[in-house]
């Protein structure tokens, strides 16, 4: 099997399939040996902050000398980005290596699962094999039915912000979620939560009843180039002013760690946090691009948030999917930007630009369209003055295509 064979296999996979759990899931790991029961793993659930915080743990842990697996969705790029091991991406020959065994073991046993479940079992296999200490292992969407919910125990389960999204699946309130993503919770096991208040009872209803040790994260203190935990001053790769509040459940997530015997430097923490990085979530490139893969309210909160703190004007290039809040998150953006450059993804579910400019009807900014990703970028440039901020949001696969664009350019380095 080839790299683009792989690729082909996995996603003509079916995205759900029924009975909905991890019963076929199961049975395919078994006949794969179930390396999952033989790797420590850190998981982590959450509507935001899930990628940034899992970044954050996997830089502390290999400053610390660990040789650490990373499971992140969706990519932003490449497929690739999705299983790394110690920073690398898992190669172009291995994911068809890995691929090619768990279709022979799916084959074998006739365990039917949904794509996400098969990569998940790629993964487990794949960190197995390259005898990671530790693997973070992010949710794909929910927690309770999750494939990544199949393990049995977690060195720590870490709960980050919990807000709407994915209602079609997993319910149609923040308490109906939070319980969704309570599902990682382990019996005997120990929480980190980031600070959710709207939904603080169900987290500490299900640890009780799991007997499960909680601890919530406090709000950090933001300082210019990083934030101060309990008196404590770090700096911080990742920008935004969302980021010290994930950092802070990274903080606790380590200090939960560290009071079960796992040895991590201060050292190591304050490199860790200080050189973590992470594609698309208020990345600058360059001197005047932003790019923001936050797709619901609560991220679109939280950008707007961080350019407002930049106290530059900013210009929008924007695009969205149909099936996310979108009405609310076009006007909450864009009520402070100086224009809107609205543009399309070429995949079904992406909102048409029309459909933007018709939602920001009356706001008194001006929209412009074009389905071009590029010619919106290069707009938005000839639009902008100097000292002007161009952020590319709204969507994760907006951002993945704006990057391989500006990647192109001469002097911009990632």
């Amino acid at each position: 099997m080839t790299y683009e064979q792989a690729l082909n296999y996995i996603h003509s996979i079916p995205k759900f399939r029924r009975p909905l759990g991890n019963a076929n899931l199961a049975r395919l790991m078994e006949a794969l040996g179930n390396p999952q029961d033989k790797t420590k793993f850190i998981h982590i659930a959450g509507t935001n902050g899930k990628g940034s915080t899992a970044a954050l743990l996997d830089a502390v842990l290999r400053a610390e000398g660990y040789k650490t697996g990373l499971f992140t969705s969706p990519y932003i790029e490449v497929f690739n980005e999705r299983i790394r091991v110690n920073g690398e991406l898992i190669s172009n020959g291995a994911l068809a290596e890995y691929t090619e065994r768990v279709k022979n073991a799916m084959d074998n046993s006739a365990a039917s699962v949904s794509e996400f479940a098969f990569v998940t079992a790629a993964a487990f296999l794949y960190f197995y094999e390259q005898n990671c200490d530790f693997v973070v292992l992010e949710t794909g969407m929910g927690g309770r039915l999750d494939a990544t919910n199949l393990i049995k125990s977690s060195v720590v389960s870490v709960i980050t912000s919990i807000g709407l999204d994915h209602t079609q699946y997993l319910g149609e309130t923040i308490e109906e979620i939070a319980r969704e993503k309570c599902g990682i919770i382990k019996e005997n096991g120990v929480v980190v939560s980031y600070p959710n208040p709207a939904v603080t009872d169900i987290i500490e209803n299900t640890c009780a009843q799991r007997n499960a040790k909680l601890v919530t994260a406090k709000t950090p203190e933001i300082i210019d180039g990083g934030f101060i935990y309990e008196g404590k001053a770090y700096r911080l790769g990742l920008k935004g002013s969302y980021q010290p509040r994930n950092a802070a459940a990274a903080l606790e997530t380590i200090f939960a760690m560290r009071k079960q015997g796992i040895k991590i430097s201060d050292t190591a923490i304050e490199y860790g946090l200080a050189n973590a990085q992470w594609a698309a979530r208020f990345e600058r490139i360059g001197e005047g691009f932003i790019i923001d893969g936050g797709h619901n309210i609560d991220g679109i909160r939280a950008l707007k948030k961080s350019l407002e703190d930049l106290c530059k004007p900013y210009i929008l290039v924007m695009a969205m999917m149909e099936d996310k809040s979108y009405t609310e998150c076009i006007r909450e953006i864009a009520g402070g930007a100086k224009a809107v450059f609205a543009t399309y993804v070429d995949m079904p579910r992406c909102l048409k630009p029309e459909k933007i400019t018709e939602i920001l009807s009356g706001m008194n900014v001006p929209v412009f369209t074009d389905n071009s990703i590029e010619r919106s970028i290069r707009a938005a440039e000839s639009f902008a003055e100097s000292g002007e901020i161009i952020c590319i949001c709204g969507s994760l696969y907006l951002a993945g295509e704006a990057r391989k664009i500006l990647r192109k350019e001469a002097g911009v380095k990632f």
